[in-house]
């Protein structure tokens, strides 16, 4: 764009007539000289001559190559002014018509001796004072204070803005020296690239000539007519690129959806480059068009490189050694759509520094108000950071079966904000991720083993040879199975207790698998197995209950109530003597 740029500023420089001094020719890769207002005075003079007799070899026969030429002396020549303070996307336009009006500004005023212009040779200066302003007018040659180019004298931006408004009030003032041309600006608004023959705009209607924002008519009907289809187009393809990625893998959607953005900025580089290296739109409606463009052309680039992120996730997640619905899968769909947001603000934010919003200031702004909406989304940022320390701890992973809140779960989704969790009862839950990273979750598919620990209460009236039997008969049933651990330790099946109903047993083994669903095939073969014992062995399973016994009552045995006094009486007799 910069390249197109340059050709409007090199098409209207054209030839500032033999202007002041006629600087006899000199090589054009001589280095423009800005030690002094005089070298910059002097090299802009030299630099107006070259242009114009370019210009004419380039009007008497329009060639790509002659425009290639005017491209690279106008460039050399935006090196005499003050660029800096403009906004990147309108320095070119800005340069090009400044030094047109500067040109016709100069022709009609009054020669400016050369030896009066501070820093000429041939009288010490001593020290040079820090600008200068052509004698008569607001137009300032300064000193430039910082940056790359400080030191050198550059005609100043404030100068370069006012230019429009000199120009307009002496350009009806008679020419002071020869000129090719009355108004080298004028050149500028109707000059066309190769492809348009010389006297094009003499054969279209008048109404064709009238301007527009310092414009023709015709040149802004055509560049509107472009833009136009390209938008056209590029809707139409998104839509049909919507249409062909419908039924297909997400490589294959996303691959579609991102030719639309990739198509939008073909078309509209090659619209811009065929207006602004042809048509040569000129003044405010030119510095609009560079706006314009420079805002579709990044808000494109943020779209495509949004959807790059997804397809480049997506074209791993593809590989056979990623299922879809793994746990790499959706941290590689998480990282993609932060990466996406970073990708997009840096693109935006480069895009605003281009059109003259300052990025930093930018950046700056945003960090405050980021403090603002952060206090606001605390709990949108919460889960934010819970779902990326659940991604970075991986205490569960996708599929993996969960024991949250006292409920068995299996985990199907892991997202930005919240997590879906599928209970055992087939309802959905979303939990969000600041409230998961917070609870204790119990991973039941990460165990290697299932713990087997029941308890069974017995009859009161099971005898003490009865119960050994059935411990006994228990302990070898569980050392015998082949699923059943048999470190020691590891396998307990012992009394524990008197219960109020019941004679307690305590059973505690691990069984050698993972599979829930496994465990509970042998669990239930397990039980089923004890029951049989406690059958075997004459016994059975208590229940809360209350028996009453119908006898008559004895009352207490006197006897062995007396018995005991005495005993207890003649021990602390022998105790005291003692």
């Amino acid at each position: 764009m910069g390249f197109a740029w340059v050709l409007v500023a090199g098409l209207a420089l054209a030839g500032p007539a033999v202007a002041q001094a006629s600087p006899e020719p000199t090589s054009p890769l001589d280095p423009l000289e800005t030690s002094s207002p005089s070298a910059t005075y002097q090299s802009f003079l030299r630099q107006s001559h070259r242009l114009q007799q370019k210009y004419l070899e380039y009007a008497a026969h329009k060639t790509r190559a002659g425009e290639v030429e005017l491209a690279a002396i106008i460039l050399r020549t935006h090196r005499l002014l003050e660029l800096e303070p403009l906004p990147p996307a309108i320095r070119d336009k800005v340069a090009s018509a400044a030094i047109t009006y500067l040109v016709d500004i100069l022709n009609r005023l009054p020669e400016v001796p050369a030896a009066d212009i501070p820093g000429a040779p041939g009288r010490d200066w001593g020290k040079l004072p820090a600008k200068w302003n052509i004698p008569g007018t607001d137009i300032q040659i300064a000193q430039v204070e910082k940056g790359l180019r400080a030191g050198e004298y550059l005609f100043t931006a404030d100068s370069l803005e006012d230019l429009p408004k000199d120009y307009a009030l002496i350009v009806d003032q008679p020419l002071l020296r020869p000129a090719v041309f009355d108004s080298w600006h004028r050149v500028q608004v109707n000059f066309t690239g190769p492809l348009f023959p010389n006297g094009l705009q003499e054969r279209l209607p008048i109404e064709a000539s009238y301007l527009i924002l310092d414009t023709p008519v015709w040149k802004v009907m055509l560049s509107v007519v472009l833009v136009l289809a390209v938008v056209v187009i590029a809707a139409w393809w998104a839509r049909l690129a919507r249409r062909a990625g419908r039924g297909g893998s997400r490589v294959r959607q996303l691959g579609w959806r991102l030719s639309s953005p990739l198509l939008l900025i073909v078309l509209y580089v090659m619209a811009v480059v065929f207006i602004r290296a042809q048509l040569h739109l000129s003044g405010l409606f030119s510095i609009g068009e560079s706006f314009f463009s420079s805002i579709v052309l990044y808000g494109a680039g943020a779209w495509l490189v949004w959807n790059l992120c997804f397809f480049v996730a997506e074209a791993v997640i593809a590989s056979p050694r990623i299922p879809d619905n793994s746990y790499d899968a959706h941290l590689l769909r998480l990282a993609a759509r932060l990466g996406g947001v970073l990708a997009v603000c840096a693109v935006l934010l480069y895009g605003a520094n281009n059109i003259g919003i300052p990025a930093l200031g930018l950046v700056a702004g945003l960090g405050v108000g980021g403090i603002a909406v952060a206090l606001a989304s605390q709990s949108t940022l919460e889960n934010l950071i819970g779902g990326l320390s659940i991604f970075a701890d991986r205490p569960f992973r996708i599929g993996d079966a969960i024991r949250f809140e006292g409920q068995l779960a299996h985990v199907e989704a892991i997202g930005p904000r919240s997590c879906r969790i599928r209970a055992l009862d087939g309802t959905l839950i979303s939990v969000p991720n600041g409230d998961l990273a917070k609870r204790h979750i119990i991973n039941v598919s990460m165990r290697h083993k299932c713990l087997f620990l029941h308890e069974i209460g017995l009859r009161y009236e099971t005898s003490p040879e009865q119960l050994q039997w059935l411990l006994g008969e228990v302990r070898g049933l569980l050392s015998a199975h082949p699923m059943i651990e048999q470190t020691p330790g590891r396998l307990w099946v012992a009394m524990t207790g008197f219960g109020d109903s019941a004679l307690t047993v305590e059973i505690r083994a691990h069984v050698l698998t993972s599979d829930f669903a496994e465990f509970l095939v042998i669990q239930e073969r397990l039980l089923m197995d004890i029951m049989r014992v406690v059958h075997a062995a004459g016994t059975g399973f208590a229940f809360p209950s209350r028996t009453a016994y119908l006898a008559r009552d004895t009352g207490i045995d006197i006897e062995v109530q007396e018995r005991l006094v005495r005993e207890m009486g003649a021990g602390t007799q022998e105790a005291e003597r003692a």
